[in-house]
């Protein structure tokens, strides 16, 4: 059965050099969405938890209840308001006309629009939202921001990081002492090892981070791979072809195997045209089915992912979109 390795030892290198750079643990906010980028967030959470994490940052109201056992701080990124907020989680505020659909007293974190222009308020607005979370008896917890390129070598960090201390210095100047219990957290993954440190008043929200993926630290480590179980082997004779189209026909007798994952535990589809080499050097062979593929014969086992960034780079596309697609349903287990 296909499953995939979380490697412990990796986890938490990878957590002590994030808490290193942010300055210690208290300082970290996890974010655990789209059960961790893939990788399993329920198996994930003791481990961070242990090393000293307690705030992590979520998805959607279903997430944070799964979590709610292991961290006391949850924040919930993308919430829809519905007046029946939990008193156990922060929520985040990503439209300021949706002030009067929160629930009184729910704990909110309000999004700073520095630039990106997906979610949050703008600078000169700050005081007009103050002024109604206030009147709508909502708790202002903590005030973000999210990069929109970060990992960009352009000026465009700078500018929303001057943005956001200027919305920083106008909520400070507005509600004086109360802000000082206020959470700032702008740093994202690549941010925070980009900058020479964080502010003293703000923690980072660290996400693929943790896994091993980042541009300007090489030296993480992978936490994930993806590992598949033998169905049968033969041999392909010459001229012979394997998988749907017969893409794929043997210039000479070859030991193959077919292995138990396909496109249907979230696999991109390979179409048997380019040549594409799984980590061990062995080649796929043909169009990938649903649930399973061709190769040179492997053994029993093959790893079929190791960084994701291999497979992003042969299809076109991103290391998260390789990793958030792993299907919930593949046996994940802690090494």
């Amino acid at each position: 059965m296909a499953y995939i390795k979380l490697d412990r030892l990796a986890y938490e290198y990878n957590l002590d050099m994030i808490a290193k750079k942010a300055g210690g643990y208290n300082k970290i906010i996890c974010v655990f969405k789209d059960n961790a980028y893939g990788h399993g967030a329920k198996l994930l959470a003791p481990i961070a938890k242990a090393k000293g994490v307690d705030f992590v940052a979520v998805k959607n109201e279903e997430e944070a209840r799964e979590l709610k056992t292991f961290f006391k701080n949850i924040l919930i990124l993308s919430h829809l308001p519905n007046s029946n907020e939990s008193k156990d989680f922060f929520y985040a505020l990503n439209d300021k006309n949706d002030i009067k659909k929160f629930k009184k007293n729910t704990k909110i974190h309000l999004v700073i629009d520095t630039n990106m222009h997906r979610n949050g308020i703008a600078i000169d607005e700050i005081e007009e939202v103050l002024v109604a979370l206030e009147k709508q008896k909502l708790q202002l917890h903590g005030v973000m921001m999210h990069f929109a390129g970060s990992d960009e070598i352009d000026g465009s960090y700078f500018v929303q990081k001057q943005k956001f201390q200027l919305a920083k210095n106008k909520i400070y100047s507005l509600l004086k002492d109360k802000a000082k219990n206020l959470i700032f957290h702008s740093h994202n993954s690549e941010a925070l090892f980009r900058s020479d440190k964080l502010e003293d008043d703000e923690y980072c929200r660290v996400g693929l981070v943790q896994f091993g993926y980042a541009y300007f630290n090489k030296n993480l480590h992978k936490v994930l791979s993806l590992w598949a179980n033998k169905l049968s082997d033969r041999i392909l004779k010459k001229g012979q072809s394997v998988g749907y189209g017969g893409v794929y026909s043997a210039k000479e007798d070859i030991h193959i195997a077919t292995y138990d994952l396909g496109y249907a535990d979230g696999l991109f589809r390979y179409n048997g045209k380019k040549e594409f080499f799984l980590p061990n050097g062995k080649k796929m062979l043909g169009k990938m089915s649903m649930d399973s593929f061709s190769c040179e014969y492997s053994g029993d086992e093959i790893c079929v992912l190791k960084d994701a960034n291999d497979m992003a780079k042969f299809f076109h596309t991103i290391n998260y979109e390789i990793l958030v697609k792993l299907s919930p349903y593949l046996k994940r287990i802690v090494i």
